[in-house]
């Protein structure tokens, strides 16, 4: 056993490097070697869902790392062990101690006095880091890209991040503001575009000398240290920029802004709830300069990626312990939005610890004034609402056809049923007229590829993903 125990910390060291670490904390750290017998190694898990997770997202890397600590292919099994959950439990908390305390430490000898200037001058929130971001099948290339650009990669100059309200965008962007300046001490400024029009009206007010917009105030001292503030940076963070759109004062130092930067280099990043070119309003040379970097989208977190970030919720101190049961069903309900979910989470934390409750799921469901006449959600209403949407017949979808526009329905049906339900790819397939399972992860990969470039795509899955949960 000791010997195995040795093997398993050979692999996870291989796999740190190839894991997005906020997942490789989540689901890999947790896990514990059994046994190793007839070619298959068997790993303890406290979390039920993490074979799921860890065979789907991870399977071929994790199977090539086992290959190359124990020179032979091995297949690997995932057990839920509930004795596991309470050491681990005490573990984290014991962790996040220690992680404070360093973190304080690191502050205190960074040469731009860190803690000071991220309070009160970047405006960054210090609990949005990369190592408590939750990594899923939607987000994979934005967190990956945003970990790049924090650690000063060349990506792309502007990073511009669109997707709906509530999926991780503005945690990502403040990730990598903590990152660059505690890892990189790099000047960072973070803002949200309101702010930036606020910031912009007040200084021109007062660079008018009481007299609002009066012709030179630009030129004042006023506006001279406005634009410092925003220009005298490494990275100028930007949330929700299409707040700015129709303000032609605002976009007009916005663009400014932009150029000053990027011609000296520095890196920009920015969030939207749409790509560039669907912002209404927008000017065109805003648009250009946003489409000159690397677009990326960010979707609606699978169930997997939503349990995970309820676990997540539940380790954090004072929190109260959920079961599996309850996890997965907070996950269900909240899910196409991670603000709501953490919503919903607060809602029961706050509601047990008042009353002195057990968070049963009838407790749970009270908690947050949940009913149980809602329509449930299925393979088949999945494919209803998709034929339906399409102006298509449900035997179309489900029938053996290959024309282009019934061929796409059914892969947007396939994509909404894994990301909404967490369905396995083989009862996918069955509902799907029986098609294999291969099949079935193919068409899920060709929408989640051509969603990065087709934000008419998202749109029609977002549309699908709110039409289905008002239900």
């Amino acid at each position: 056993m000791a010997n195995l125990d040795e093997q398993w910390t050979k692999v996870r060291k291989i796999l740190e490097e190839k894991i997005p670490s906020g997942s490789y904390n989540a689901w890999v750290l947790p896990l514990v070697p059994s046994e190793l017998c007839d070619g298959k190694i068997t790993l303890l898990t406290p979390h039920g869902f993490t074979a799921m997770t860890l065979k789907t997202s991870y399977g071929d890397v994790i199977a090539k790392a086992l290959s190359e600590v124990f020179g032979e292919n091995l297949n690997f099994e995932i057990l839920q062990d509930e004795k596991l959950l309470e050491a681990y439990e005490k573990e984290q908390k014991k962790s996040k101690k220690s992680d404070r305390t360093q973190t304080e430490n690191q502050f205190k000898e960074s040469k731009y006095d860190g803690l000071k200037q991220m309070l009160s001058d970047c405006h960054l929130n210090t609990k949005y880091k990369f190592e408590n971001f939750i990594v899923g099948g939607a987000n994979k290339f934005a967190y990956g890209v945003s970990k790049g650009i924090a650690e000063g990669k060349s990506l792309g100059n502007p990073l511009f991040i669109y997707g709906g309200s509530g999926l991780g965008k503005t945690h990502l962007l403040h990730a990598i503001g903590y990152y660059a300046m505690t890892k990189r001490n790099k000047r960072v400024k973070y803002v949200t575009a309101e702010e930036f029009l606020n910031d912009l009206l007040e200084h021109l007010y007062l660079g008018g000398e009481k007299e609002t917009f009066k012709k030179g105030a630009e030129k004042s001292k006023k506006m001279i240290k406005f634009r410092q503030k925003y220009r005298d940076v490494d990275y100028l963070l930007i949330d929700d920029i299409q707040f700015i759109a129709g303000k032609e004062r605002t976009e007009e130092e916005m663009f400014n802004t932009f150029n000053t930067l990027y011609s000296a280099g520095k890196q920009i990043v920015i969030t939207s709830d749409k790509p560039p070119a669907e912002i209404d309003h927008l000017s065109d040379r805003l648009k250009t300069r946003f489409e000159g970097g690397l677009l990326v989208d960010i979707g609606i977190p699978d169930l997997e990626t939503r349990m995970a970030i309820v676990k997540q919720l539940v380790n954090t101190d004072g929190a109260i312990h959920l079961s599996l049961e309850v996890i997965e069903f907070l996950a269900q309900v909240y899910k196409n939005n991670i603000r709501e979910l953490e919503k919903g989470f607060n809602n029961v934390n706050a509601y047990c610890s008042i009353f002195e409750k057990e968070p049963t799921l009838d407790v749970v469901k009270k908690a947050i004034n949940y009913h149980d006449d809602k329509k449930q959600i299925t393979v088949d209403v999945v494919i209803d609402e998709v034929a339906k949407f399409y102006g298509l017949m449900v035997d179309d979808i489900k029938g053996p056809s290959r024309l282009g526009k019934i061929a796409y329905a059914r892969k947007v049906a396939v994509y909404i049923t894994r990301e909404l339900l967490g369905s396995s790819w083989q009862s996918i397939g069955d509902s799907l007229g029986g098609r294999k399972h291969t099949t079935i992860m193919v068409s899920h990969k060709s929408i989640e590829d051509e969603k990065r470039i087709s934000s008419k795509l998202c749109d029609e899955i977002n549309t699908l993903f709110n039409i289905i949960n008002q239900l």
